[in-house]
């Protein structure tokens, strides 16, 4: 097995560790919090805070963790250049945009968020820069298909 596809699969085998991690958190998150706010004499209002933002951002981190683990099973199957790869991309980065969105509003009531919002910026400029490579080499790589098919 090459380099590569050995790094494929520990992104794959990290990518089911962490939407396991989520699943956990998304559990366990009241209980953290409100250990987090009585250890360190937080703000009473900070864990329904921390609650109203997490929430709702959990489901965009599970859907941009399936569409990359679909990403790292094309790339394994040798299928890296097609329109499949593009799509997910292009679902990522609007999961990672729409959790900056939540993080940076709830930047005002907290300020730490501001730095989990300008993260997923960067991280949904990322994918959407990865979404237009992948979709300018699959396209230049299907017309090259056609073209020997014919």
């Amino acid at each position: 097995m090459s380099d590569a596809k050995k790094s494929v699969r520990l992104c794959l085998i990290l990518t089911d560790i962490f939407l396991l991690l989520l699943v956990l958190i998304v559990i366990l998150l009241p209980f953290g919090v409100s250990w987090y706010v009585e250890v360190m004499h937080r703000s009473q209002k900070l864990p329904a805070t921390i609650m109203v933002t997490c929430y709702p951002c959990a489901p965009f981190l599970g859907i941009a963790l399936i569409m990359l683990r679909r990403i790292l099973k094309r790339i394994i199957s040798d299928h890296i250049f097609n329109s499949g790869n593009s799509s997910d991309l292009t679902v990522i980065s609007a999961s990672c945009l729409t959790i900056a969105i939540i993080t940076l509003i709830a930047g005002r009531f907290y300020l730490p968020f501001y730095i989990v919002g300008g993260t997923f910026i960067f991280l949904a400029l990322i994918a959407f820069s990865l979404r237009s490579v992948f979709r300018a080499l699959s396209e230049k790589y299907e017309s090259e298909n056609d073209s020997q098919q014919t």
